[in-house]
């Protein structure tokens, strides 16, 4: 096996994420890793989108879950274009550090491999960046993507 035996990326759909995801999936295929590719639903935007839609939050979460496992696929299959296979994607809900931060750890993560908005500003100020929480609070190496 090589350095890295698991390695956990977290996307959001971005072209950020989609740059991790390749990333990832070159050294998953130097290293001989298992690729777990991940998204979190924050419960945050969940909250607002009912706050301002007239539709069930159940019927919201669904809506995000669809758009999620539509650009989960599209990035496992880019992975795969690497002839590495990502062995799952997988979507939870909460505050996105700290799912992803649990599940690097519940997993075995050895590195985590994430995309960085460059968000300025006041939204920096006020939202910060998922990625600094996980770099800031992360048991493993984490390899920030542009």
């Amino acid at each position: 096996m090589g350095l890295f035996e698991k390695i956990l990326v977290p996307v959001d759909g971005s072209r950020h994420s989609l740059n991790a995801v390749c990333l990832a999936a070159r050294l998953s295929q130097i290293h001989g890793s298992e690729l777990r590719i991940f998204h979190v639903i924050d419960e945050t935007i969940l909250d607002q989108l009912v706050r301002f839609s007239d539709k069930e939050r159940e019927t919201v979460r669904d809506e995000l879950k669809n758009s999620a496992h539509a650009f989960l696929s599209d990035m496992r299959c880019e992975a795969q274009l690497g002839v590495v296979t990502a062995s799952e994607i997988i979507i939870r809900e909460g505050i996105p550090h700290e799912v992803i931060l649990h599940e690097a750890a519940s997993w075995g993560a050895d590195l985590i491999v994430i995309g960085k908005l460059g968000r300025r500003g006041i939204a920096h100020i006020l939202l910060g960046s998922v990625a600094e929480r996980v770099i800031e609070f992360s048991d493993v190496p984490v390899l920030t993507v542009k």
